[in-house]
């Protein structure tokens, strides 16, 4: 057994532990059967985002002053603990304030997950195996939650309650937090910088005057967004435009996160292939044609398109972080993270709540495809802004593969 293998290993049961997500394909269909209203559903979540602007940032300086673990433990209880007010949740403030609960645990997770993951390896001199690992760990997740969705949809059809698998999933997330207690901190030097603000200062510093990290975190952005406006509509679409029934949807999203599990092995082996430059053209070429037949072809066949879309959720963190984590330091890490998260959540609070109201006014559908049409002159931008910083770094001796 090689070295740290149990250290890599431990993070795996933590990631299963914490994956179970009951709650994954009822959440929105909860809120919406109160609400009634895809713009007020969209405000809601906004909320959710909204808190993330405000707590990422700090959240991140918190992670590299205090540690990964601290930050994860913290992370977890809350996280919780909004899963659960969410399900008690009726009306729409019940809603907001549940969701800034959860919010504020998802900035301390972000903080420090694959920074602990990243800085662990280091430690290991097996910083290499980076994206490896990180795709391995988003397979533990994917199966827990594919075993989830399944059970969630069997919850709800047998008790007639879209509130219970919230409720459960809390209490089962509250118990896996405890996992966090058999992590090893990593032992990597991280120079200490004489206040928060001089920290985040050099953090900032590293981003903005580095065009490839930039590029990376705009891009991914683009990514996530589309794929997060498909994630947080997606049981309502299957619901009001497909027709499928409460344990049909659990049972998809299972074989969503099942498929996916299976696909994503070979990130590793496709981003070898394709390397930096065609990796990104690949993830947005898939996320692209998946949106444009979900508009065109109005018959439950189209559910097909979630595979795809499921795929490339599943390998874009784990390569794009690679890719900014290589080119960042350890003591700066997880605050670079941290700003890439506030920068996507800025952003989305805004598109979230213009694409509620298009929603609202112009149909689900309609709504994604306008949307889908908006991102491909800045994604084509970034693609080629993005293969010229490459071939750029290959001139310079920087060791990046530009095949």
């Amino acid at each position: 057994m090689a070295a740290g293998d149990n250290r890599i290993r431990r993070f795996y049961l933590f990631r299963a532990a914490t994956s179970f997500a009951l709650w994954m394909p009822f959440w929105t269909l909860w809120a919406y059967e109160n609400l009634d209203d895809l713009f007020l559903i969209a405000v809601v979540d906004a909320a959710f985002w909204a808190t993330m602007i405000g707590l990422q940032i700090p959240a991140g300086l918190i992670g590299d002053k205090y540690g990964r673990k601290a930050a994860l433990v913290l992370g977890e209880v809350l996280f919780a603990l909004g899963v659960l007010t969410f399900g008690l949740s009726t009306e729409f403030w019940q809603y907001v304030v549940s969701n800034m609960i959860w919010a504020t645990g998802v900035c301390f997770m972000v903080s420090g997950d694959t920074p602990f993951v990243y800085d662990t390896l280091v430690e290991l001199k097996r910083e290499n195996e980076f994206t490896v690992v990180m795709l391995t760990a988003t397979v533990v997740m994917f199966a827990g939650n594919a075993a989830a969705c399944a059970i969630g949809g069997f919850i709800v059809e047998w008790s007639g309650r879209l509130d219970l698998p919230l409720i459960i999933a809390s209490l089962i997330a509250l118990v896996g937090s405890l996992t966090v207690f058999m992590l090893k901190e990593p032992k990597v030097e991280r120079k200490r910088e004489f206040s928060y603000t001089a920290h985040f200062g050099v953090g900032l510093k590293q981003v903005i005057t580095s065009k490839a990290i930039v590029i990376l975190i705009l891009f991914q952005i683009v990514i996530e967004i589309g794929i997060y406006v498909m994630a947080f509509f997606r049981s309502i679409y299957m619901n009001e435009d497909l027709s499928l029934g409460y344990l049909e949807i659990g049972i998809l999203f299972a074989s969503f996160l099942a498929v996916a599990a299976i696909v994503i092995r070979m990130a590793r082996r496709i981003e070898g292939v394709l390397g930096e430059k065609r990796s990104l053209v690949f993830m947005y070429g898939v996320i692209l044609i998946s949106f444009v037949i979900v508009f065109l072809v109005r018959h439950p066949v189209a559910i097909m398109t979630q595979y795809p879309i499921y795929l490339v959720a599943g390998i874009q963190a784990p390569i794009i972080s690679g890719y900014i984590n290589r080119r960042v330091d350890s003591e700066h890490r997880s605050t670079v993270m941290a700003i890439a998260a506030f920068t996507f959540t800025s952003l989305l609070v805004v598109i979230e709540v213009g694409f509620g109201y298009m929603a609202s006014a112009w149909g689900l559908v309609e709504s994604i495809m306008a949307m889908t049409l908006m991102t491909i002159p800045l994604a084509v931008f970034l693609l080629l802004q993005w293969s010229k910083e490459v071939d750029r770094e290959r001139e310079r001796g920087a060791g990046v593969d530009a095949i």
